[in-house]
């Protein structure tokens, strides 16, 4: 019974080594014999193991790079620079992004004003500064409120 078996298993062997040679190793059918025994050495120059190189487990894969790659990343940065900088002219919408956030948005500057005193108060930090300011936005309101009722 024994006897038996063990044929079994070589034959299994190697066709196992065979499907895994095959798929894991890209090596063909020529290489392999039928018997495991009878394989011998693999050339290391007709495996694909001889185009492999070392270099890329290091440092990764390297992909060349044309010569003049350098040279036209550079001329087209350079050329977006120079017209956005220098040859652009400003419209009305450069101009509206130079405006600040409390020109845009009534009554923001007194909230904040008031919250940031509101704070320095409860924390005893300086904050004549910010009452200087709130008087100036009061003073503000109060000419603009006369110039509407003038007329």
């Amino acid at each position: 019974m024994m006897f038996k078996v063990v044929p079994i298993l070589r034959s299994n062997i190697s066709n196992h080594i065979k499907r895994v040679c095959k798929r894991d190793f890209g090596l063909s059918t020529k290489l392999l014999k039928d018997d495991p025994e009878d394989i011998g050495p693999i050339k290391f120059s007709a495996s694909p193991a001889s185009k492999y190189k070392a270099r890329s487990t290091r440092t990764g894969y390297y992909e060349p790079r044309l010569w003049y790659e350098p040279y036209v990343i550079m001329t087209s940065i350079s050329v977006f620079l120079v017209y956005f900088m220098f040859l652009r002219e400003e419209n009305d919408i450069d101009e509206d992004l130079g405006r600040n956030l409390y020109s845009r948005i009534e009554g923001l500057e007194e909230l904040q004003l008031r919250q940031s005193l509101e704070y320095n108060l409860a924390h005893g930090k300086e904050s004549a500064a910010i009452v200087k300011r709130l008087k100036e936005i009061e003073e503000e309101k109060k000419s603009a409120l006369e110039e509407e009722e003038v007329p």
